[in-house]
């Protein structure tokens, strides 16, 4: 378990600094360039929003490592593992919270969803990588939730496997919010996600709820 929660920590770091330089450079004027729009970000004062993100960013530690001691035992497991095991394990994960996350997506867009859960995190409409924590606790709660409910579904898996799922997920998460196209041919999937992303905060509620892929929104008929 040690080396587990090791790994997490080392991935939460990583994370932070990578929010650390995104949220510097979306101000910074030599990635003007870069940016998706030149839009205020939104319309909350400036110490509220400090302090909702700080809030949410300490929670979502907690969480992490609280809901994965709680699941421990059924969920993980840290013996030898196979590349093959590996991928499929990542991929397996993946593919069931992406779907499952549409649909809780769609579901934070009915009415009660939007004023409940959903909705402090839509006041956001031109997002930065500071913005993937403005929400509520519900919201962060019913997201990690989800991802780990998906894992303990299919395991017990790897460590390894839920280090890499965990990574795609929580690195993806900020990068799509940050507001930022890389404009490099070999990073255009992270590039069309995060306008994908932009896309449905600057005001196309019924679209795009996908978290890490297209796929189930073309699929269902939500892609934009």
């Amino acid at each position: 378990m040690v080396k587990f929660y090791a790994i997490i920590l080392s991935i939460l770091l990583f994370d932070g600094a990578l929010l650390t330089f995104l949220a510097f450079a979306y101000h910074a004027r030599r990635f003007e360039a870069y940016r998706i729009s030149l839009k205020e970000s939104m319309k909350v004062p400036g110490a509220k929003r400090l302090a909702n993100i700080a809030f949410i960013a300490v929670l979502s530690l907690l969480t992490v490592f609280g809901m994965t001691f709680a699941i421990y035992r059924f969920a993980f497991h840290d013996g030898p593992v196979s590349a093959g095991r590996l991928a499929f394990e990542v991929l397996a994960i993946l593919l069931v919270y992406d779907f499952a996350y549409y649909w809780l997506h769609r579901l934070m867009h009915t009415k009660k969803g939007m004023r409940w859960v959903h909705g402090r995190h839509h006041e956001v409409r031109n997002p930065t990588a500071m913005e993937s924590f403005y929400l509520t606790p519900y919201e962060l709660f019913a997201g990690l939730g989800l991802l780990c409910a998906c894992t303990w579904l299919l395991g017990p898996v790897s460590i390894y496997s839920f280090a890499i799922v965990f990574f795609i997920h929580s690195t993806l998460n900020i990068t799509v919010h940050s507001g930022l196209l890389s404009k490099r041919l070999l990073l255009w999937p992270i590039d069309h996600l995060t306008h994908k992303h932009y896309t449905h905060h600057a005001g196309n509620y019924d679209n795009n709820f996908a978290s890490l892929t297209p796929f189930w929104d073309m699929l269902f008929g939500t892609a934009k």
